[in-house]
Formats: structure tokens, sequence, C-alpha cells
């Protein structure tokens, strides 16, 4: 059975919408819930950046892929056999019991992700063809950015009411209802002139380059940064992307087009939104371990501070989209490197005194150099590519922004673990009372873990414990700090990328 076109295609938004939501609430519920999933899987820091950066992986490397794959074998198809492996692993994910299932389940997550995410806007195409396209892709971003922004305060609501693995169990009854109804309303569509070959060895040499180098990044602390393994993954990602380059020029077609990149713009339209998602995803990693581990704060209360970047970024957005094209984009998105690089500055005095009060300027003032960056980004992007690459141009888009949202998160953490140890080493020898076998044990644990781990202070005298717990305290703030600054110096590159680009018309 399946409804007419003409009368579903509001149908059609609506199926697409909710499968967004799930995806884009995904990105960030998760960072709310870690401190929970560290305490309640008893994990490691390093461990947690896998749940979030598993899922980044696959949905980096499997994004342009997917897409030709709705392309060659059906949108439809690939939308809905997306979206049930999407809700199954979700069930797997809230029912996990040990942290590396759910890293399994969360790149399964991944792979329905970016089976779905090419065909929600190739269906939207189909079923609008016949006019209010423009009013559709309007709700289908709104829908996005509202998922990004209610995501804290939802995860956090079911975190603090029910548990860390309701933020995933939450998805199962929309995703079934969803798959249902899909089945029902949405028409089967295909691109004819679509290549059927499949670029392969490119996948597979990018998707090991992109592994090699998010798990040097996040396990280095841990092997130890001068170990054989560590440097030997650095050199092997290295060799991964060179090599990847060099093949992608000989196959046809390939996995991307790397002669889109010859245009300033293009590659500096990328860079940056590479760079958008490094902030923003990584200050958020940050700014959700600080909240709860260092001020104690519950969940939602964790969400509702985080709230004004993402209510920030979904008010300048279109504002900035359409100041764009009159204003030159340039200008517009050097500014907003700019604010972002200046809002996370003043984010870096992070203290166990400090008041939430306290971070909502900065907060408002990221949000709106991330909302000026967001939309004349795409429209560089876009307008830099030609018509007949559009398709491509988007997918290299959407591609570069999770790597960027998987480095934020990689190398941020790193600078954080890394600080840490470097500082707890430090202030343990302002504790009185502790063997140096104790403070030897504290550090191997931090080195091997990261954040709380090796911390246990049972058995402590009370003055003991309680000094122990002020500079844990007082040491992980500082430790986040640096890794702030680092954010600052990528902001700052940012601002001459920016630069970079040249104005034109866009209409």
């Amino acid at each position: 059975m399946k409804l007419a076109s003409s009368s579903s295609k509001w149908l059609v938004l609506a199926v697409l919408a909710v499968a967004l939501f799930m995806m884009n609430l995904d990105v960030t519920i998760v960072n709310i819930a870690l401190p929970h999933i560290m305490t309640g899987l008893k994990a490691s820091l390093s461990d947690v950046e896998w749940v979030i950066n598993a899922y980044i992986l696959v949905f980096a490397v499997s994004l342009i892929t997917m897409g030709r794959f709705g392309d060659i074998f059906g949108r439809k198809r690939l939308f809905i056999g997306g979206l049930i492996l999407f809700t199954i692993s979700s069930f797997i994910c809230g029912l996990a019991g040990n942290i590396w299932l759910l890293v399994g389940a969360r790149a399964l997550q991944a792979f329905g992700g970016a089976a779905m995410m090419p065909a929600t806007l190739s269906l939207l195409n189909v079923a609008f063809k016949d006019g209010q396209r423009g009013q559709a892709m309007g709700i289908w971003g709104a829908v996005s950015g509202a998922a990004s922004a209610l995501g804290p305060i939802i995860g956090g609501v079911l975190v603090d009411k029910f548990s860390w693995g309701s933020i995933f169990l939450v998805n199962v009854p929309f995703g079934i209802i969803a798959v249902v109804a899909g089945i029902l309303i949405i028409t089967e569509s295909t691109e004819p002139n679509a290549s059927r070959r499949i670029d392969w060895p490119g996948i597979a040499i990018a998707s090991i380059a992109l592994l090699c180098l998010t798990f040097a990044l996040v396990e280095g602390q841990k092997y130890g940064w001068g170990s054989a393994l560590i440097l030997g993954l650095f050199a092997a990602s290295l060799v991964g992307f060179i090599t990847f380059v060099l093949v992608e020029k000989r196959r046809d077609p390939p996995l991307i087009d790397l002669s889109l990149f010859r245009d300033i713009n293009f590659s500096a339209g990328n860079a940056l939104s590479s760079l958008l998602m490094f902030g923003l995803i990584g200050i958020i990693f940050l700014l959700v371990l600080f909240l709860q581990i260092v001020l104690g704060y519950s969940a939602i209360k964790t969400g509702l501070v985080l709230l004004p970047i993402s209510l920030a970024v979904m008010f300048v957005a279109p504002l900035a989209g359409r100041l764009a094209d009159s204003k030159g984009v340039r200008w517009m998105l050097a500014s907003g490197m700019a604010l972002t690089g200046v809002a996370i500055f003043l984010l870096a005095h992070l203290s166990a005194d400090t008041t939430w009060q306290s971070l909502v300027f900065p907060l408002i003032l990221a949000g709106v150099g991330m909302g000026l960056i967001m939309a004349p980004a795409n429209t560089v992007v876009m307008a830099s590519a030609p018509v007949e690459k559009s398709g491509a141009a988007s997918g290299i888009m959407t591609t570069t922004r999770q790597i960027g949202a998987l480095l934020g998160v990689a190398i941020l953490g790193a600078v954080l673990q890394s600080r840490l140890v470097t500082n707890i080493t430090a202030a343990l020898n302002n504790i009185p009372g502790m063997s140096e076998g104790v403070k030897a044990a504290i550090i191997a644990g931090l080195s091997k873990g990261g954040a709380t781990s090796g911390m246990n202070t049972a058995g402590m005298p009370p003055a003991t414990q309680e000094a122990m717990s002020q500079m844990f305290k007082s040491q992980f703030a500082a430790s986040l700090n640096s890794a702030m600054m680092v954010a600052v110096v990528f902001c700052a590159v940012g601002v001459f990328v920016a630069l970079l680009i040249k104005n034109k018309k866009t209409a």
C-alpha cells in the first residue's frame, strides 16, 4: 500500500524529520551522559572518548559511500535499512553492560546514520519536486538545529530521571514508527546515470588512516606519546593519507573528487567547516566533563548551562546566511572565527569556584561566532563547485565536518589527559601524609585511564581525602584550560583561512 505522492509529501517530510532529529540528537545528547557512563561502566576518559569517536569515525568514512549506494540501489531502500540498523543499535547501546559493547553498538549506529543522512535530502528533493521545496528545506534545517539545541536538555532529563541508557532507548519507539511510516509513505527513487563502480580501495585506505590517527590521539597518554606503537600509528596515518591522495587521482569515479580542492574557496570553506565542528563538539565535550566532575552539576543542569551556545547558533546562522550575499562572506567568516576564539579564551579560566552565571556570556559569544560561520561556509563551498558536482561537494563538506568533530574530541581530549597527569604529578607533592607508593599508583592510574581513574582515596585520613578532592578539581580545571587554549590556536588559524576566501556572488 502506498499513498499518492501529491498528498503525502508532507508526511514524507515528517518521517525524514523524525529520523534527522534522532541522528542529530545523538550527537549532543551523548556528551551529557559521559560522566554517568564512566561511572556506570567503570570506564576511563580515553574509553568514553571512543563512545563519541567511534560514531564520528565510522560516519565520516562511510557517508559518501552510503550516498552513492543510495543513488545506485535506491534511496528509500538505504534510508529504511539505515533507520532499522540505527534503531536496533540504539537498543543495544541502551542495554550495553560494558564499554566496548557500547562502542561497537555506536559504530553500528553510525553506519545506520550514514545510510540515512544523504537519503533524507535526496528523498526530500524528489517529494517536493513540484514546489514548496524551499519551505521543506527550511523545516529540515530547523529540525536539525532544534535537535542540537535540545539534545543537552533532553539528555539531562533522561539521565537524571532514568539512567544513561535511556538516551539511546528513547530512539527505539520513534525508530519503529518511522520505519513503518517510511515503508508505507516514501516512494523509491534512484539516479539512472550514477556510476555502479565503488571505490573500495579509497574507502579502505581512508578508514585505516583515520583509525590510526584517532587511536594514536586518544590512547597516546595510555601507551606513551614516544612509544613505538603511538609513533608508528602517527606514521601509518600520514602514509595512509598520502596514499589516499595518490590512489584517488587514478580512480574513476573516485571516493572524493580531489579536483574540487583546486578552488581556494572550496578548500578554505571545507577547512572552516571542519574547524567549526572541532570547536563546537570539542568544547562541549570539555565543558560537560567540567560541569559534572568539577562543579558537581546534575545532567539536566549541565544541559541548561550549555543551552545558550545552541540557541545563539540557531538564531544567528539564518541571519548570517542572508547577510553573506550583501556584506561579503570573507569578513563574516573571519569575524566568526575571531569571536569564537575570544569566547573560548574567556572560557579558558575555569576553576573549582566558577559559577554558571560567568559562563553565559562566553557561551553566547561562541554561539554567535559559530553561527556566523555555519551558513556562509556552506554557501562558499557549494557556490565554488560546478552544478554537476554539487552532490560530491555536499558529501565532501559533510565528511570534513565529521572529521573536524572527530579531531576536536581526540586532540582536546589528548591535551586534557596529558596535562592532567603532569599537573597532578606536581600537585601530589603538596599533599601531606601520602607515601611515594600511593603517589606512584595514582599517577599510573591517571596515565592509563585519564580523568578520575586512580583517584580512589578510600582508606586515607579524612583531611587527606578532602585535600585530594580539592587538589583534583583544581588540577582538572587547569588541565581543561590548557585544552581550551589549544582550541583558541585553532580558531586563530581559522581567521587566517577565512581571509583566503575570495568574495563572489553566490546568487
